[in-house]
């Protein structure tokens, strides 16, 4: 037990060394000795460790010395000592390599494969020459089984895939595994506009239907992977969903099921139209089409309001979503109107969301002194 709590403390001392370089910039080690209020002894130590481990590196020195003696070297933080990587799966592979402060290093997009082993092979190629990578984090559709780290994903034909096993396996560094909707609430939340709140429903429409939630500044996971998966929900529409069941509220609400309805109501092909392009046909039945899917999308979500009583609840910023103005508005007016308290702020979430998440949920993963002081996803 001691050797574990002397292990903590020391965790703990190291992580104020390099929070202070993170946020004061250069320091010397009697800045570090005076700011962090640790002994000398200690700071050198951890100062020390920095320098091997290339967490920390020594450049210049602060002229004016106190007392006369000679001046002191700087310490900076070297954000490049390690770095993580962010993947989002959905329409598009998106990557994005980041320092340990969140820069962006690199960002690049590829078109979806639904063949794993393409995938995976992709995947590791784009990260092979990820300097100093410490740390993946995977955004994925579907279940998530988070003590197996597999995923399962109908529509793509996956079925308990080992996503987990196999990125680690290639990359050598920790990865976790998160849902789209997970991961954009944690990025709504970590942005500057809804830091402040620490309860937080996120609904994700896309081609299905999910939800982020987070409650006490933390996502819940679930025991079994299932959080989040609004879209399943019973509405009793009697139609059948791609899960397997019938009348989930995807069959009504969901972008595949919005679609198809708007395809055989006009026999055009709407298979790739969004919400917005919808709205703008200005045909009444596909307005009524409209107003049905974000009535019953904001009676579900009113469920999760009476549940788990948010602060905030946002619409994310999917492609399929995204400039609904008219939807927006009626899915507001549903969930205030379904749930017990309307005292909720409703919001449109923002467009990089999804990535920032995925970053923010990489970076957590990353040795313990380099991790973000918030943590979200933990």
């Amino acid at each position: 037990m001691a050797v574990h709590s002397t292990s903590y403390v020391r965790a703990a001392n190291a992580a104020q060394v390099v929070r202070l370089l993170r946020e004061q910039g250069a320091m010397s080690r009697a800045d570090l000795v005076r700011s962090s209020g640790l002994t000398k002894p200690t700071v050198m130590a951890i100062v020390r460790s920095l320098l091997d481990d290339g967490i920390a590196i020594e450049s210049g020195t602060r002229a004016g010395a106190e007392r006369g003696g000679r001046p002191g070297s700087l310490l900076w933080f070297n954000s490049r000592a390690r770095t993580a990587a962010a993947v989002a799966i959905g329409r598009e592979l998106q990557l994005t390599h980041v320092t340990a402060d969140g820069e962006i290093l690199d960002a690049r997009a590829h078109p979806m494969t639904r063949e794993t082993d393409r995938l995976f092979e992709l995947i590791a190629r784009e990260l092979r020459d990820a300097v100093a990578l410490g740390s993946i984090a995977v955004a994925v559709p579907g279940f998530i089984d988070y003590h197996a780290g597999t995923v399962t994903y109908p529509p793509y034909g996956w079925d308990h895939v080992p996503m987990r096993s196999a990125l680690e396996g290639a990359a050598g560094v920790p990865v976790a595994l998160l849902s789209l909707s997970a991961a954009t609430v944690v990025g709504e939340i970590v942005s500057d506009t809804t830091a402040q709140h620490d309860d937080a429903v996120l609904v994700f429409l896309d081609h299905g239907i999910g939800a982020g939630i987070l409650s006490r500044g933390h996502l819940l996971l679930g025991a079994g992977g299932a959080v989040g998966e609004l879209g399943h929900c019973p509405v009793a529409s009697g139609l059948p969903c791609p899960c397997g069941r019938r009348g989930c509220l995807e069959t009504v609400a969901a972008g595949w099921a919005i679609r198809e309805r708007a395809t055989a109501l006009l026999g055009a092909d709407l298979a790739r139209a969004n919400l917005a392009q919808l709205e703008d046909l200005d045909d009444p039945r596909i307005d009524d089409v409209l107003r049905s899917a974000a009535d019953a999308l904001g009676a579900a979500t009113a469920w999760l309001v009476n549940l788990l009583d948010p602060s905030l609840v946002i619409l994310g910023d999917t492609a399929f979503a995204r400039g609904a103005d008219r939807f927006f508005a009626a899915f507001d007016e549903s969930t205030r109107r379904h749930a017990v308290s309307s005292d909720v702020t409703i919001v449109r979430g923002a467009r990089d969301a999804l990535a920032r998440g995925t970053i923010q949920c990489a970076l957590e993963l990353l040795p313990e002194p380099l991790r973000p002081r918030r943590i979200v996803c933990a």
